[in-house]
């Protein structure tokens, strides 16, 4: 179906504050526009603060989100998307503050390390620490871990896909659920068609990977690449969001219906009339439904 005029709206709005592709900006000023056309959070939150975590590399921030006071609400780790390259914790704030309001929910969102100053393995590292240190059941945290979850969009459901993996593979203890929108599996566009006059294009995806790592062997892991992983058995709960306006669209769907054959419980939906992005923006009707959607999901499986 064509794109929704919902969509349509933003995409001109996004264009005219950055005119250029993604892929022919310097890097600080992408970074910069992005950080200066952040809407300011207007949900309020019970509680947020910021809590510094060790790591191998040092420390990484990780803010909390608290809808109550109660002490035995699950736990959602979420993991801000920008093609492994861009985003920060500000990025993501007013979705959720909506989305640990909705659902119920401790949130607990991490400032990972970014390419190509840091490139993979680094932020998965990072993600893989913290998520060693929820399972210890922090007292900043507040909240029952042995109810504990990951998500994200895009480069943070694709490092979703791969924490899930390593935190199986190395006994760090197998996430509840896996939430996703539209995380790449491998680093290939299968949609090239989609790749053309939206959010984000074909030399976009290249620009990010390449920046992540440009190492073909390091590109076949399964950490990096999650598609390339033999057994996706064991890996939780997956609520699998794509949308129809994606390049890497039919990579993701093949890889949750492996899930599925793999015999994890599997969710996955296309929003039609949708690109690439849509699903924090909350002011389209879509990304409300999603939204619906994902607390429903956590509802039934966390």
């Amino acid at each position: 179906m064509p794109l929704s005029p919902e969509s349509v709206a933003f995409v001109e709005a996004v264009k005219r504050a950055m005119p250029l592709a993604l892929s022919e900006m310097p890097l600080h000023t992408t970074r910069e526009v992005m950080r200066k056309t952040a809407l300011p959070p207007t949900t309020e939150i019970f509680q947020r603060f910021d809590v510094q975590v060790p790591t191998r590399a040092g420390s990484a921030t990780v803010r909390v989100y608290r809808p109550s006071e109660a002490t035995d609400l699950p736990v959602l780790m979420y993991l801000h998307g920008g093609g492994f390259a861009l985003g920060d914790l500000d990025m993501h704030d007013e979705y959720l503050r909506n989305l640990a309001n909705a659902a119920g929910v401790v949130i607990a969102s991490v400032d990972y390390r970014l390419a190509p100053e840091y490139p993979y393995p680094a932020g998965l590292d990072d993600c893989v620490d913290v998520w060693g240190w929820l399972q210890t059941g922090s007292a900043e945290i507040r909240g029952d871990v042995s109810r504990l979850g990951v998500g994200g969009d895009s480069a943070g459901g694709s490092l979703s896909f791969a924490l899930a993996l390593r935190a199986r593979d190395e006994g760090l203890g197998v996430p509840k659920v896996v939430v996703t929108a539209y995380g790449t599996t491998e680093m290939r566009v299968s949609n090239p068609e989609l790749g053309v006059g939206g959010l984000l294009i074909n030399e976009d995806c290249e620009w990010f990977w390449d920046m992540y790592t440009s190492d073909s062997a390091q590109r076949a892991e399964p950490y990096c690449s999650p598609a390339a992983a033999t057994d996706l058995s064991n890996l939780g709960a997956n609520l699998v969001i794509t949308a129809e306006y994606d390049p890497t669209r039919d990579a993701t769907e093949d890889y949750a219906r492996r899930l599925k054959s793999a015999g994890n419980p599997v969710t996955l939906t296309r929003y039609d009339g949708e690109l690439h992005g849509f699903f924090t923006i909350l002011r389209l009707s879509e990304a409300r439904r999603a939204l619906d959607q994902t607390v429903a999901f956590l509802h039934e499986h966390l």
